[in-house]
């Protein structure tokens, strides 16, 4: 798979012209094409990302993208994020983006040694989403009915125009799989139970590049009268395990056996 990952540094950057138009908007609170941003950003990059196996994203309909949360030195998750966008936009009959999940803060977020007032971050997140069309979730497990309206917010996405969303189920990270965050299993698996496929997508670097490889569409699939907390630890499992066989196994991490068991039924099972 190329270089140890520990050993590549390459920082990805932003063009400055790009910047100043982002800031702009933030600021009066405009609203840009994705889309346009992500490919004008990807096509300065280098080395040059690519995407593998961009067949299996859905040309038409809603679907829920899930993504390891991949990052170090100078290579932040977004640009993962990024690249995957630009394959589903590339993809889709209506050349649409995804439309990101988003938290609604960041603690402990800093400026260089500054600290950043959590309010002041709410505000730039929800600025953020509103230039991008992102869909803010609250953070906080105490904020149950902010929640519940963004799930009825995502259904209205999914189910009203037809777009796809995406996020990452580990939420923090760098490289190596790490359990999602509480919830996570079973608000996928509602999802998936009203019909709506998980397209998995594995994020990493080959040979000096950034790479998004996608798999097939699946729905979560749960055996009936399953106490509540194993149904979470199944459903978060067998999504993490479909994003981490796309993955080299040095990132498999805390999945390593589960998807080591997987490769082996179905190796069986041919």
């Amino acid at each position: 798979m190329g270089r140890p990952i520990q050993e590549r540094q390459e920082a990805y950057g932003f063009r400055r012209s790009l910047i100043l138009k982002f800031i702009w908007a933030v600021l009066r609170g405009r609203t840009r094409n994705l889309a346009a941003d992500v490919e004008a950003t990807l096509m300065a990059a280098r080395p040059e990302p690519h995407a593998l196996n961009d067949q299996h994203i859905p040309p038409e309909g809603p679907f829920v993208l899930v993504a390891n949360h991949y990052e170090r030195p100078g290579l932040k998750v977004f640009w993962g994020g990024m690249l995957a966008s630009h394959a589903v936009a590339q993809r889709r009959t209506s050349q649409r983006s995804l439309r990101w999940l988003m938290t609604s803060e960041w603690y402990d977020f800093r400026l260089g040694l500054l600290p950043v007032p959590v309010w002041a971050v709410r505000w730039l997140f929800r600025r953020i989403a509103q230039v991008y069309g992102l869909v803010i979730v609250p953070r906080g497990a105490e904020r149950g009915v902010g929640r519940a309206a963004a799930l009825r917010t995502i259904l209205n996405v999914l189910r009203g125009s037809g777009d796809a969303i995406g996020f990452f189920p580990e939420a923090i990270g760098t490289g190596q799989l790490i359990q999602p965050m509480p919830g996570v299993g079973s608000f996928l698996l509602s999802l998936s139970n009203r019909g709506i496929p998980i397209l998995p997508v594995g994020i990493f670097e080959q040979e000096g590049g950034l790479i998004a490889s996608f798999g097939p569409s699946f729905s979560i699939q749960v055996p009936r009268g399953v106490e509540k907390g194993e149904r979470e630890r199944l459903a978060s499992e067998q999504v993490m395990v479909a994003i981490g066989r796309l993955l080299p196994s040095e990132l498999w991490g805390v999945y390593a056996p589960a998807i080591e068991e997987a490769l082996a039924q179905e190796r069986a099972g041919r």
